[in-house]
């Protein structure tokens, strides 16, 4: 079975009102389940406006804007290089972030555009637990189902996500495996090397 990484990761469920909250959840600013239904809604108004499946430079910035907005790049970068962030300096620490979260932005849009045009999420519950919560969802697409998992934290009043678990699988634990490894065989400098390729290619992939 295909696992989509990236975190990767968003979902698609704009009409599922099952799937959200009741009213003994806290209220929409509180809630992270509605505040991942209320993205969702903006990418299908988006996608539901586009007279094809093709979309412009400006739309497919429109999308990618709304679904990363869910995430805290910062904390997923530092959890993906684990005890190595430590020994970065602060200008390194700010170019790994601009580097890595263009990474997942890229392929984050590319997972979750399949989520919004194959299926519809189907929440499931969400846990809180003061600054802290769990949202778990699932994705029924054409070939699979993908369970996903947000785990979140507040930051600056709302909800970001800084790790998904993909069929149980964490994101942020498998970057942090393979950046670790890579910097003990070569060294973190040829690390950030190689992610800046990664990223010009996918960038020049989606011009």
């Amino acid at each position: 079975m295909t696992k989509i990484l990236g975190l990767v990761m968003s979902v698609i469920a704009s009409t599922a009102l099952a799937s959200e909250p009741s009213d003994r959840t806290p209220g929409a600013s509180a809630s992270p389940m509605r505040a991942l239904l209320a993205r969702d809604q903006s990418v299908k108004t988006i996608l539901d406006s586009m007279g094809s499946d093709s979309l412009s430079a400006d739309v497919r910035q429109q999308i990618k804007d709304h679904i990363n907005a869910t995430f805290d790049f910062t904390e997923l970068s530092k959890l993906s290089l684990g005890s190595h962030w430590d020994e970065r300096s602060a200008p390194e620490k700010q170019h790994f972030v601009s580097v890595f979260s263009g990474i997942i932005q890229e392929q984050n849009f590319e997972g979750f555009l399949r989520y919004y045009r194959e299926s519809q999420i189907d929440y499931q519950n969400e846990q809180i637990d003061s600054t802290k919560a769990t949202v778990k969802a699932l994705v029924p697409l054409k070939a699979e189902q993908v369970e996903i998992t947000y785990h979140l934290h507040r930051v600056s009043g709302e909800w970001k996500a800084y790790d998904l678990l993909i069929d149980g699988s964490s994101t942020a634990a498998g970057h942090r495996r393979r950046h670790v490894r890579y910097i003990r065989k070569y060294s973190y400098a040829r690390l950030v090397e190689q992610l800046q390729k990664q990223l010009s290619r996918l960038t020049q992939n989606s011009n």
